[in-house]
């Protein structure tokens, strides 16, 4: 049976955003705090493990390329085209990060969500859903939300907190890196 690893979290913050939450310079760091929990899930799973997330600079890239570091499956979930989601998710963080976008395209399976998502809201929501639904196809049990997360609520609908929300909702098992204490 697999276990799936879902990750939701914040991404690197815009130029000029007041409000820090991911800087760039806690990259490292944010690196770091995540690879110490797929260790964690690694040793203690009897199960074979697949990561799926997003695509966004930030966290979602980080755990993508640290499940390939760790020998862990893993899956790019996109809620838009990937040209469409490069521009909303991506690019704004510059090259180096549209860079390793592209790495992860070319080399891990890729799920584009589907137009006709069933339930209604922000593309973002929808895809928070259509992700979590994947992950539990084995049961809450089965699967895990690691989250970099400051606790606080998102800019807009369908964040980090929504799939928080969600997957507790679910009995899902919920493992949170707070990014405010790196």
């Amino acid at each position: 049976m697999t276990h799936y690893i879902l990750f939701t979290g914040h991404m690197i913050d815009k130029p000029g955003r007041k409000v820090k939450r991911f800087p760039p310079e806690l990259e490292e760091k944010v690196r770091g705090a995540i690879k110490k929990e797929l260790i964690v899930i690694q040793h203690t799973s009897v199960n074979k493990l697949c990561g799926m997330a997003g695509g966004a600079c930030g966290g979602d890239i980080i755990f993508h390329e640290l499940c390939i570091e760790l020998n862990i499956e893993t899956t790019l979930f996109l809620a838009l085209s990937p040209v469409q989601f490069k521009a909303a998710s991506v690019s704004r963080a510059g090259r180096e990060w549209e860079y390793r976008f592209d790495i992860l395209m070319a080399r891990l399976s890729v799920e584009v969500m589907p137009e006709n998502a069933a339930d209604s809201g922000s593309v973002w929501e929808r895809s928070n859903n259509w992700m979590l639904n994947k992950a539990l196809k084995n049961g809450g049990e089965n699967m895990t939300l690691l989250a970099l997360w400051d606790g606080a609520a998102g800019d807009g609908v369908g964040g980090t907190e929504h799939l928080v929300i969600s997957a507790q909702k679910e009995n899902a098992g919920v493992r949170i890196i707070n990014i405010r204490e790196l």
